[in-house]
């Protein structure tokens, strides 16, 4: 199977939900960015057997009021295995940062006193973000588009946590140096879609690129990266109390 770990499938029209819904080879792993696409996400994976959704609010979408929509988005985690995206970002928005610690901490109580997996943005927040996972005892969690210190590759792995390798790998000499450094054990992949960066439309059907780029980065075949890393999807999803049949 071709696993992307990180869509917004939410943000597709019509025919490319079509589309996806029909490519029986890929599971996807489909996050929301607040209240309104969570209901849209769940909406979608009703519809489509190999997408697993997820419900959570971006930490660019975090704003003073957001720790009251966290009550709206509680209402809706019997229905997921998954909240995402969710998470800090210094980098980018760092004006809210006071806000999204409040957010992401609550996230957290629920992924723990409800077996939820996370799928965590933690951009220019690496440590800290690790550091919550730890101190929350989080069982499961996928760090998003991982480029952060490759010295912290061993606590992720030592944790059982993994890294989300990107579809940017091709031109993000950072995605790429993280992937030299990582064993794929603790990859899985992803395509942000339909985020652009540096004018590279990111979607799904990039995986098998990047997959064949990983293998080569590794030195393994790419039915190795296709093997494992649908392996680490799975026993993620044991985890959490699933096979969801794949």
């Amino acid at each position: 199977m071709i696993i992307d770990s990180h869509v917004h499938m939410h943000e597709y029209d019509e025919d490319k939900l079509r589309k996806y819904c029909k490519m029986s080879n890929y599971v996807f792993l489909a996050v929301s960015d607040d209240y309104e696409s969570s209901l849209k996400t769940l909406s979608i994976a009703g519809k489509c057997a190999n997408i697993i959704p997820a419900v959570g609010i971006h930490p660019w979408e975090v704003k003073e009021a957001s720790i009251n929509e966290l009550d709206k988005i509680l209402e809706l985690v019997d229905n997921v295995y998954f909240l995402g995206e969710v998470g800090l970002d210094k980098k980018f928005v760092p004006q809210t940062f006071i806000h999204q610690l409040k957010v992401f901490k609550r996230f957290l109580e629920i992924a723990r006193d409800y077996n939820k997996g996370l799928s965590v943005h933690a951009a220019g927040a690496w440590r800290d973000v690790l550091d919550l996972l730890y101190r929350y005892d989080i069982k499961v969690a996928i760090i998003h588009w991982y480029t952060g210190p490759p010295e912290l590759l061993k606590d992720i792995e030592s944790l059982g946590y993994y890294i989300g390798v990107n579809v940017a790998l091709k031109m993000q000499r950072k995605m790429r140096l993280i992937i030299e450094k990582a064993p794929i054990e603790i990859m899985i992949t992803e395509s942000d879609g339909p985020y652009e960066y540096r004018g590279m439309i990111l979607n799904p059907e990039l995986i098998p690129e990047a997959i064949s780029e990983i293998a080569k980065i590794k030195g393994v075949e790419q039915d190795q990266v296709i093997k494992v890393v649908s392996e680490n999807f799975r026993s993620i999803l044991r985890k959490l109390g699933t096979e969801v049949g794949f």
